[in-house]
């Protein structure tokens, strides 16, 4: 991509740019037109009447709009005043729309170089990328040179930034959000605090638990499925009972939990919100220690069974995230894959009525069957990360 240049000219200009900081010596596509001030006055390259140096780079960077953070490779197109030149005999404004037309073809090539980043399904190089689009701006470049004489047929000159006007509407701005599409399935995960107040009867002889929820979130397009558990502790049996022989008294402390496979699917899901519906199905348990066995040991007893559940998720994001940088990911030293990924980190509200089950052999004190199932309302506030891998 660099032009030709006097080895004098490359001397001086290597030399000018260590002394001085990179920012502040390159011209950036995004600065404004280009004037002659822009350019060095120099005749020793004729017939050569001017020469534009110009390039661009591609580092990671991040920014953010709302909730949304994009982690990119960014591009940028700049030229270099010190080594761009013109003949003084041609400073004229037909010779800088010439210039001006070869500058914004780089930056064409510069943005689709950055939209072949941003969708690079396959993963090419970034290198590779960059070495397709310079070999096509130099190529543009030297017809444009040729074709029109160096700027001199303004009539062509014409021709040919109208053409790239055309392919500039077709493309986003380079700090325009992507637009990227994820893969069918997701992966989640999420851990927080649950508890669960049991209703109608069997309040009289179970109390609230509280404790640690947890799980994990599959996704299929718009379906989830959540797997998730409950474990939890610091209730006191109100009333005594028995259960298979086992004296549950007053005030003994009770343990307690359930495992669930929940089906949930989203009416609302908006930058900022998602609102779930879900119902399922697991197993539901309390436990109390009802003595000591012979080696001194805590025998427990517990009562169960299925549980079927129904309720309402929501999903408060805090964060969005969109990872395009294609960074490679290893597990225990193998590649598994990159980051191209779209992440929701989100403060998830869980509400929700179970009905467990338990089996019938429960009696009061006067001997009598009761609690055949249980009623609870559950309530959790868990963290919430679910990712799709992007196509």
């Amino acid at each position: 991509m660099k032009r030709f240049l006097l080895t004098a000219l490359t001397l001086l200009a290597a030399a000018t740019l260590s002394a001085q900081d990179f920012d502040s010596a390159i011209k950036r596509w995004n600065d404004g037109p280009l004037t002659w001030d822009d350019f060095t006055p120099y005749s020793g390259g004729y017939p050569v009447i001017s020469s534009l140096d110009f390039n661009w780079h591609a580092q990671k960077s991040t920014f953010k709009k709302g909730n949304l953070r994009v982690l990119r490779l960014q591009t940028e197109c700049y030229m270099n005043p010190i080594a761009s030149w013109v003949n003084p005999d041609y400073k004229n404004p037909q010779t800088l729309r010439y210039q001006q037309t070869a500058f914004d073809y780089a930056e064409l090539c510069c943005r689709q170089l950055q939209r072949e980043l941003d969708n690079n399904a396959n993963a090419h190089p970034a290198r590779e990328l960059n070495q397709f689009y310079s070999a096509k701006a130099d190529r543009f470049i030297a017809k444009l040179r040729e074709e029109t004489d160096q700027g001199r047929d303004s009539s062509m000159v014409n021709f040919f930034a109208a053409q790239i006007a055309e392919e500039f509407a077709a493309l986003p701005d380079s700090e325009e959000i992507p637009d990227v599409q994820t893969k069918n399935w997701g992966l989640g995960l999420h851990y927080g605090y649950g508890n669960q107040f049991f209703l109608g009867d069997a309040a009289n002889y179970l109390r609230p638990l509280h404790g640690l929820h947890w799980g994990f979130d599959i996704s299929y397009k718009n379906l989830y499925i959540y797997w998730h558990m409950l474990i939890a502790g610091g209730g006191k049996t109100r009333n005594p009972f028995y259960h298979d022989g086992y004296l549950w008294a007053a005030g003994q402390n009770q343990t307690g939990g359930a495992m669930e496979f929940d089906l949930a699917y989203p009416v609302v899901n908006t930058p900022w919100l998602k609102v779930s519906p879900f119902a399922g199905a697991g197993f539901g348990f309390s436990s109390v220690v009802v003595g000591k066995d012979a080696y001194n040991k805590n025998v427990t007893n517990g009562i169960g069974g299925l549980r079927f559940v129904g309720g309402l998720c929501f999903d408060v994001k805090v964060l969005r995230e969109i990872d395009l940088t294609n960074a490679p990911i290893y597990y225990y030293g193998i590649l598994t894959g990159t980051s191209r990924r779209y992440t929701e980190n989100s403060i998830r509200l869980i509400a929700y009525l179970a009905r467990t089950n338990h089996d019938t052999n429960i009696l009061d004190e006067t001997g009598n069957r009761f609690v055949p199932y249980s009623l609870s309302l559950n309530f959790g506030i868990v963290y919430n990360l679910h990712y799709w891998n992007l196509r």
